[in-house]
């Protein structure tokens, strides 16, 4: 099977990506076009991030057993994780946000903001995302975890624990990551 996830920046498709890869026991490419890397074959869970495929005509949306869209409806907290991520020039590592940073970064925050509302207009406009969840779905209320499991067939899942809040990059006091 080959699985498609077309992921809002700084909405968890790094986690999805990587859950469904182990779960399947499916190679995982993550942000292909970045990296140059390879989409072909079978057993693959690939991630695209969606401004990374907004200009490009490279995506063959036909080429996908199954197509995942993944976006955040918390807007601003999407923002300042991109901020901060842009800022640091750091997009897997774990961070933390003061009162402080974020009177600071207040510019930048609402900037994101609106190119965020941007990139979901786009977002919902692929007609060939056959299953829309969210990062607040997934990681808050966990009721889009199941359909995911659904979507694709997933029965005896063994890794959802990677799909836990206390992963998320943004850190929150007395939370510790559960790792694989």
């Amino acid at each position: 099977m080959r699985i498609l996830i077309i992921a809002l920046a700084r909405s968890g498709g790094y986690q999805l990506n990587e859950w469904l890869a182990l779960e399947l026991g499916y190679k995982m490419i993550h942000e292909p076009i970045r990296r140059n890397a390879s989409i072909e074959g079978y057993n693959i869970v690939v991630k695209y991030v969606l401004n990374e495929i907004e200009y490009s005509k490279d995506v063959d949306y036909t080429n996908w057993d199954k197509v995942i869209g993944l976006t955040r409806l918390n807007i601003k907290e999407c923002a300042i994780s991109q901020s901060k991520a842009v800022q640091q020039n750091e997009w897997r590592k774990r961070y933390e946000v003061s009162d402080e940073w974020l009177n600071e970064n207040d510019a930048d925050i609402n900037h994101f903001e609106e190119w965020i509302r941007n990139q979901i207009k786009f977002f919902n406009n692929i007609k060939e995302i056959e299953l829309k969840v969210t990062y607040e779905g997934i990681y808050h209320t966990k009721e889009d975890i199941q359909r995911i499991k659904d979507y694709i067939g997933i029965t005896n899942p063994k890794y959802e624990h990677l799909l836990d809040s206390t992963n998320r990059l943004r850190k929150t006091k007395g939370t510790k990551s559960k790792l694989i």
